[in-house]
């Protein structure tokens, strides 16, 4: 059975899922909605008032161009941001790449709007890594034979499923080595340094620019092991039961005005803006779901 780490390990980046949906939760209605109030869902990242915040320009943005009031919640997790989608009462939802898969392919009748992106006139996709200590002597994912891995959760795109992927590739499968679940990609790295788990799965944006300046942390210390596959960004998923002209109004100013720049602002929520994508961009996470297995790719959480 995995392991838990300590909370006191994680130090706050929060990038662990907590998907609980099936194909059989809620089955709604298909009826053509045009609600007084827009309610755009996230999930909690950072406090409620913060996401607020750093949301509030999109928000006013999607007001506009609606000519609606429009609520921001924030949900307790991706499943109820899901089954809020599901029941009608979520218009308009922010999902990470693999929750938002097992919305639309568990009947969620919504599109992706857009996918974030970080940088102007950035890519739609990132990286995850598998890191090592710099003196650990692994050269490879063999290298990692019987030994304890850390994991960020079950349902981390980037810091559990790709890493698994490559993992059974490279012949390594489950009774192979040890995992652990640390809650966040900062108590992963904070684990290798200390000695609890031999690698970590890791996002390279995280690793490469966030993790560098957390004091207790220094970068020379690790090897990248393991580079993926681009991985895709999170999208922002519109509701298709939508009256029609709603829908082409809100994705209309999203795609062409819903960026730092346009909105006069640093970032939105640490990313500058947004490009347009559609279902088949997330294709990816459906393959890598084929080739674990994993029970988070089928909306259970095994921890």
């Amino acid at each position: 059975m995995p392991r838990s780490l300590p909370k006191k390990k994680s130090l706050g980046i929060i990038c662990a899922l907590t998907v609980l949906v099936s194909a059989a939760c809620g089955s709604g209605t298909n009826s053509v909605t045009n609600p007084e109030t827009i309610v755009m869902g996230l999930i909690p990242n950072e406090n409620a008032s913060t996401l607020k915040a750093e949301y509030a320009p999109l928000v006013k943005l999607v007001s506009e161009a609606s000519g609606k009031e429009v609520k921001l919640e924030v949900m307790n997790n991706y499943a109820t941001l899901i089954e809020g989608q599901r029941a009608g009462t979520v218009h308009i939802a922010m999902y990470g790449p693999l929750s938002y898969v097992l919305a639309k392919d568990s009947g969620v009748d919504i599109s992706p709007i857009a996918a974030e992106i970080y940088k102007k006139n950035g890519s739609a996709s990132y990286q995850g890594y598998m890191v090592v200590r710099a003196d650990s002597g692994i050269k490879d994912l063999q290298g990692l034979r019987g030994k304890n891995i850390c994991f960020v959760d079950p349902n981390s795109t980037s810091g559990r499923l790709y890493p698994l992927a490559a993992l059974i590739e490279a012949g390594l499968h489950k009774g192979d080595y040890k995992e652990t679940f640390s809650g966040g990609h900062d108590a992963s790295l904070l684990a290798v340094r200390d000695g609890d788990c031999a690698a970590a799965g890791i996002r390279d944006l995280l690793f490469n620019e966030v993790l560098p300046h957390q004091e207790d942390i220094n970068i020379k210390d690790f090897t990248i092991l393991w580079k993926s596959p681009p991985v895709v960004n999170s999208p922002l998923a519109i509701s298709n039961r939508l009256d029609a002209k709603l829908r082409t109004s809100i994705t209309t100013a999203i795609l062409e005005r819903g960026n730092a720049d346009s909105l006069g602002v640093d970032n939105i929520a640490g990313y500058w803006g947004f490009t347009k994508v559609d279902d088949d961009f997330y294709d990816p996470i459906r393959k890598i779901c084929k080739i674990t297995g994993a029970e988070a790719c089928k909306g259970k959480n095994d921890q």
